[in-house]
């Protein structure tokens, strides 16, 4: 694992969008890929997604022009193949999935460099794709199962040639798809908040990122708040 650090948002220069009362009381962890290079996590099979499960995340798109790529966000791959990517489109104006067949494209505007919060539903009969809490997408395609070599945040080249130029903020991996309510309510919470109430849904949270020490966690059991 590549150790990294990370910052508020308010030491970046970001904001949550759109902006709303709840994204001012919350600040999701995050990491600028820009500074850091790429970080990689060792495979687990918890990150495992070709039998359903959920990935979402905050993305700020910070390049300005076309990278001459469409820079990676989170890529699971090993030496058959990858086993799911997300990327940001070079125009900045939607999401790619990918395995190691093919793509599908989900059009959203990411352009103003902004946190644009962005949720994945891998269900038997394929994907839908969220940004900022509005259903933007669906597609036939699915994670394949393959042996993974690790988790990558922001691009996988040594060099850092296809690098992400941006922020990635509150990874999280779950092991079962979230409904629209979840994705628009908590989107703007904590998994365990023992104030508003926990994630309906923590019992299947797989994994979440802890940026702030270059790690991310598997969980393997999940205690929440009576």
């Amino acid at each position: 694992m590549k150790f990294a650090t990370s910052q508020s948002i308010a030491a970046l220069g970001l904001a949550i969008a759109p902006l709303s009362i709840a994204a001012q009381d919350y600040s999701p962890d995050i990491i600028e890929i820009a500074e850091s290079g790429p970080i990689s996590f060792d495979p687990s099979p918890r990150l495992d997604l070709a039998e359903g499960g959920a990935l979402e995340f905050w993305i700020a798109a910070n390049w300005e022009g076309d990278p001459g790529y469409d820079p990676p966000v989170v890529i699971n791959i090993g030496p058959e193949g990858i086993l799911y990517q997300v990327s940001v489109l070079r125009e900045r104006d939607g999401i790619v999935f990918a395995n190691a067949n093919d793509e599908d494209v989900f059009i959203a505007d990411l352009s103003d460099g902004d946190l644009h919060h962005v949720a994945l539903n891998f269900m038997e009969d394929g994907i839908e794709t969220y940004v900022d809490g509005a259903l933007v997408g669906t597609s036939e395609l699915s994670p394949l199962s393959l042996p993974s070599a690790g988790l990558f945040v922001g691009g996988s080249e040594p060099d850092d040639s296809a690098t992400l130029q941006g922020a990635v903020a509150q990874l999280r991996v779950w092991s079962q798809p979230l409904s629209e309510e979840e994705i628009v309510e908590f989107r703007l919470r904590d998994v365990l908040d023992p104030v508003a109430g926990d994630h309906p849904a923590a019992e299947f949270l797989a994994a979440q990122s802890d940026f702030s020490e270059g790690e991310f966690l598997i969980v393997e059991s999940m205690e929440t708040l009576p």
